[in-house]
């Protein structure tokens, strides 16, 4: 029934007349530094510990188990591989490659179709992939992983996916300036959590732009899930991460795999220059002071090797 909370599983999650109204509803009565709460008001419930991590989160009258954070990534895994879903990653036969440990994001899921990844972690900040890419996100959850998402993806996964179908960990993570059900944070508020831990690293408190190295603080966002995603295992206790798939160009189209009719739709053109490049160059410096050691696998990155450095894939074959 379209007027349902609930959306069938063919449907575009979350697009019916209901949900639409009451996004329109809390718009119409909260205030713009609560805008980022429309797609959580009023189906999901949420409880913080002492410290202030979501440990609890109730959606449309179900309880799901969360996983705290310090217990989402294996400290063990100091070398990491972070694929995502840049056309270049078709190029990589995975087969040959020795993977121990891999984070995915998105629609990199496609790829254990073909290739037996160790999709260990994953991560999806984009209510709107799981809204449009239910299917994906249906096989990402059916797995023995540890899968890190922002409040609103959950609630979103709950309305598209029957609970007894989600086998995975789940770890919720928030952007640091717009946490569930709080305010904005307003640039003196971000400036005030820099001065009071040295973990969260601030560029541009105005556009709300830095570095975090303690997910349970949370994240900064750089309109790209790989900022977010290195934000995880770094402060999970990554020290090597290989990234697949950092492409962050239209060369060859945005995604590896087929989207179908529907391609989803990206801000990578207007917000490269303004918020991406800016992110990953404050990012690597920030990495480099703690010894962390990021390589970039995409031959065809928009993101220049003095910022991530270049890495050829084939280096990593197996002998």
């Amino acid at each position: 029934m379209e007027d349902s909370a609930f959306s069938s599983p063919a449907a575009h999650v979350g697009g019916g007349r209901a949900d639409r109204f009451v996004r329109k509803l809390f718009r119409l009565l909260r205030s713009r530094t609560q805008r980022h709460n429309q797609h959580l008001w009023p189906f999901v419930r949420i409880w913080r510990d002492r410290s202030g991590a979501i440990c609890g989160f109730r959606a449309f009258g179900r309880s799901l188990p969360i996983t705290p954070l310090q217990e989402g990534y294996d400290p063990a895994d100091e070398e990491v591989h972070l694929i995502l879903s840049g056309p270049s990653v078709a190029q990589i036969p995975y087969d040959r490659l020795d993977i121990r440990a891999a984070m995915g994001v998105n629609g990199a899921i496609a790829l254990a179709r073909k290739f037996d990844l160790p999709f260990k972690y994953y991560c999806i900040i984009d209510q709107n992939f799981v809204r449009d890419r239910i299917d994906q996100v249906r096989e990402i959850v059916s797995r023995d992983l540890t899968l890190y998402v922002l409040p609103e993806v959950l609630r979103y996964i709950m309305q598209g996916i029957p609970q007894e179908l989600i086998r995975c960990r789940i770890c919720i993570i928030e952007l640091i300036s717009e946490r569930a059900y709080q305010r904005s944070a307003a640039p003196a508020v971000l400036k005030r959590m820099a001065a009071a831990t040295p973990d969260v690293k601030l560029l541009d408190a105005k556009q709300g732009l830095g570095y975090s190295f303690d997910v349970a603080l949370g994240v900064f966002d750089a309109d790209t899930v790989a900022y977010a995603a290195l934000q995880v295992l770094v402060s999970g206790g990554a020290r090597h991460v290989y990234v697949h798939g950092l492409d962050l160009t239209l060369q060859n189209g945005l995604r590896f795999y087929d989207e179908g009719p529907t391609p989803q739709a990206s801000r990578l053109v207007r917000n490269f220059s303004q918020l991406i490049e800016p992110s990953f160059r404050f990012a690597a410096a920030q990495w480099r002071t703690r010894g962390v050691s990021v390589f970039n696998l995409s031959p065809i990155s928009a993101l220049p090797a003095d910022i991530i450095e270049r890495l050829d894939w084939q280096a990593l074959l197996k002998e």
